[in-house]
């Protein structure tokens, strides 16, 4: 009952609170408005609030498509389109391989870039390498045999053309379903094809495969609804099922303690350590064979440091032992299934190895279709609702509770994730440069540390820059996440420290350090890189003690100059200040 009036409370406020006087209820409704609107167009309240624009293509075949059906990615669209962070703004084009209804494409949404039937990447009409920053694939056929140039996976000069994109640092999600589900789609791009079975495995005998749909061995990861025993639609419920994520660290400061999740995996109120269930998933996993090539070249080529920048798994699902379900329901009943885990997103940052695209792996787009978030429509064909006692919750899925709710923000936090990590260095480039503007001019931040603009700089304790740059990460982390507010850190310390002690998830850095001692935590860099934080925002501050009413270009140079100029003071304050107190830490330790 709680549930539901807190729910009432702003979406029919006269049930939750019989009393309310008409002018309150009118408040309630605006209010609600007014949030709305701030998510989604903050610059109409702040004019110093601006978005990159990140052009994404969506491709999805089959049955699998764009609309408001049990398998429509209608729910996962409106995500990006209306939840983008506050710096992005994704621009959609939906792409089907077939000849689908105009219902399939989401015809009725607004603000759709652009929608394209019967879709190939050979097409220059429909795409080139350099059209978009990031692709998605949704895929469930096994085969394009009939259809021009294609057999069992896209021609060779789409193919071509989607590894180009690849290769200038364009994007790409893939996925598929269980089996040979999507092998059409993506099963043959290079780098993709390695971080996720489009097949079999470990074999076609269903009694071992893991990626069967009946087997005992499948990839269930159901969890056992609100409703007595386990069914297939308990996928369609409330209730999520958990994952197990990787966990990074660094060798200095408070970062040693720090145990980080993937960026994609890191949300806004902490890990995503959630997803959608489904009976039979498919999975991901870390490339067999790191030295295939693909047009020549390494498939997964080097970093900076002679390392060889290679796909993680970064999160797991977990199967239930005795996983089954009811005779009557769809796909009959599955063998019970034995424990285990598996690979549910894998993860290949090629922004380190010279600007190449990054990529995401997902086991399943049953992590993303209506059925799995927003419930199971009444007589399709996953309703098993002839079932007595079959819970009500399965038809508005994550919709149907407070703690379904927490679980579904924590979900669509994965998919807007997924579309910034994912986007091209130069789009990186970009939000790093508005997060600026952002902070800078946070109520939180002006009334707590930046409220006289006009004190210099020289006469501010390194104690009270500090503080500024604790409070700007924290504001950051709010707003995006402690991932990214740290990739945003090191991106800029770059240019001003040696940043391996602070990159939890470099590779390259993590391989050379494991190579010897990792060095000792006697001296925590962290309150250095606060200082110059501190110090490049009050610089910012006073060159901009007011936003401007329309920042441009110009404005951008003008803040990052002052920005570099406040940072390097901070940094050499800071520095003196730590050496005068290791001088002094050194002369007790030769007094003991």
């Amino acid at each position: 009952m709680a549930t539901k009036l807190a729910a009432q409370s702003l979406l029919d406020p006269p049930l939750a609170f019989p009393d309310i006087s008409p002018g309150n209820r009118e408040l309630i409704q605006l209010n609600l408005r007014r949030r709305l609107e701030f998510l989604r167009t903050p610059e109409l309240f702040y004019v110093w609030w601006r978005r990159c624009t990140v052009k994404v293509l969506i491709v999805t075949d089959g049955s699998l498509n764009f609309g408001e059906g049990d398998f429509g990615l209608s729910t996962f669209v409106r995500t990006l389109k209306n939840e983008a962070p506050g710096r992005v703004r994704f621009d959609l084009t939906l792409a089907h391989i077939r000849n689908v209804s105009d219902a399939d494409m989401l015809a009725s949404e607004p603000g759709i870039a652009n929608r394209i039937k019967s879709f190939r990447f050979d097409n220059a009409a429909h795409f080139t390498p350099e059209m978009f920053d990031q692709i998605w694939l949704f895929g469930i056929e096994t085969s394009y045999a009939g259809m021009t140039g294609r057999g069992t996976f896209l021609a060779a000069a789409e193919i071509a053309a989607i590894h180009a994109h690849m290769q200038r640092g364009g994007g790409v999600f893939a996925t598929g379903d269980h089996g040979f589900l999507g092998q059409s789609l993506s099963g043959g791009l290079p780098r993709v094809r390695g971080m996720r079975y489009w097949g079999d495995f470990p074999s076609s005998d269903n009694n071992l495969n893991q990626v069967s749909m009946t087997g005992p061995r499948r990839n269930d990861s159901n969890q056992e609804g609100n409703d007595p025993g386990t069914s297939f639609s308990d996928q369609s419920d409330d209730i999520p099922q958990p994952l197990d994520l990787l966990l990074y660290s660094s060798y200095a400061g408070f970062l040693r303690n720090a145990r980080y999740p993937h960026p994609v995996m890191c949300g806004r109120m902490g890990r995503i350590d959630v997803f959608p269930d489904h009976p039979h998933e498919g999975e991901c996993r870390e490339p067999p064979d790191t030295t295939l090539s693909f047009g020549g070249a390494v498939e997964y080529p080097t970093g900076s440091g002679g390392t060889q920048v290679v796909p993680q798994v970064v999160a797991w699902g977990r199967v239930r032992a005795g996983n089954t379900t009811r005779s009557t329901g769809p796909n009959g009943m599955k063998i019970p299934t034995v424990a285990q885990t598996f690979g549910v997103v894998s993860a290949y940052d090629g922004h380190r190895a010279g600007g190449k695209g990054r990529v995401i792996c997902d086991s399943t787009w049953h992590h993303f279709v209506n059925v799995n978030l927003i419930g199971v429509l009444e007589g399709g064909g996953f309703d098993e609702f002839s079932n007595a006692g079959e819970h009500a919750s399965k038809h508005n899925g994550f919709l149907s509770s407070t703690a379904g709710l927490a679980a579904l923000s924590k979900i669509k936090n994965y998919y807007t994730n997924v579309g910034v990590w994912i986007s091209p260095p130069a789009r990186h480039d970009c939000f790093n440069r508005l997060a600026w503007w952002e902070i800078v001019f946070t109520d939180r931040l002006i009334e707590a540390t930046l409220t006289s603009p006009d004190i210099p700089l020289e006469r501010i304790p390194a104690s009270t820059l500090m503080h500024i740059g604790i409070h700007a990460r924290d504001v950051f982390a709010r707003r995006a996440s402690q991932c990214q507010t740290l990739e945003w850190l090191i991106d800029w310390s770059r240019r001003f420290i040696e940043v391996a002690w602070l990159d939890p998830w470099d590779p390259i850095t993590r391989v050379q350090l494991e190579k010897g001692d990792p060095p000792l935590p006697a001296v925590d860099p962290m309150p250095m890189v606060d200082v110059a934080l501190g110090a490049a925002l009050v610089s910012m501050r006073q060159k901009f003690p007011f936003p401007p009413a329309k920042i441009s270009e110009k404005h951008d140079d003008a803040a990052f100059e002052a920005i570099t100029k406040g940072a390097q003071y901070g940094m050499q304050l800071a520095s003196k200040l730590t050496l005068d107190q290791c001088n002094s830490f050194s002369a007790v330790l030769r007094r003991t």
